[in-house]
């Protein structure tokens, strides 16, 4: 009878393979998941990541879960048919979903902070535009409107530079 075959993370296998790692917590794995994964991921996905993993191994008979299900002392053992099966390692692709799951979170909040960034610049703009107004009718109030003036516009400049900084940031993630 041949070995069964079953496809397991590259990361997740050689992490399972080592002989010290056993009677292990999903929290423990999900650490040393991300101690190896060299993509940056948020530790509630690895968790549920590496939960859904043990879970198919656990379905499988390769892994036997210890203790009861709402216990903190919940652990996983391999059993006697992990080290009779054949896993196939493959490059993962939770680190990669995630991190496009983080780069669309972050250009949503992008976008969203470059809206509000333009609607600044209109405001600083009208106001600017506004104390040139009143300095043609006021030309006594010369002083205190040109200082207000001379504010707003640079306002003005300011919120450009960020929108500018933003959209140059969006545009780069979304390549």
């Amino acid at each position: 009878m041949s070995k069964p075959s079953i496809k397991i993370n590259d990361q997740i296998n050689s992490i399972l393979r080592n002989e010290n790692f056993d009677d292990f917590s999903v929290t423990q794995l999900r650490d040393a998941y991300l101690a190896k994964s060299s993509i940056i991921v948020e530790p509630i996905e690895a968790r549920k990541y590496v939960y859904r993993q043990i879970h198919r191994l656990v379905k499988k008979g390769i892994l036997l879960k210890k203790g009861t299900k709402n216990s903190k002392t919940l652990v996983y053992q391999k059993s006697e048919l992990f080290y009779s099966t054949h896993f196939i390692a493959q490059s993962s692709t939770v680190g990669k979903q995630i991190h496009s799951k983080n780069v669309d979170t972050a250009v949503q909040q992008l976008e969203k902070r470059l809206k509000e960034s333009e609607i600044d610049l209109l405001t600083s703009i009208g106001e600017s535009e506004e104390y040139m107004r009143l300095y043609q009718s006021f030309p006594e109030m010369k002083t205190h409107l040109e200082s207000k003036y001379l504010q707003a516009r640079e306002n003005s400049s300011k919120l450009l530079g960020q929108i500018r900084a933003i959209k140059s940031v969006i545009a780069e993630q979304q390549k």
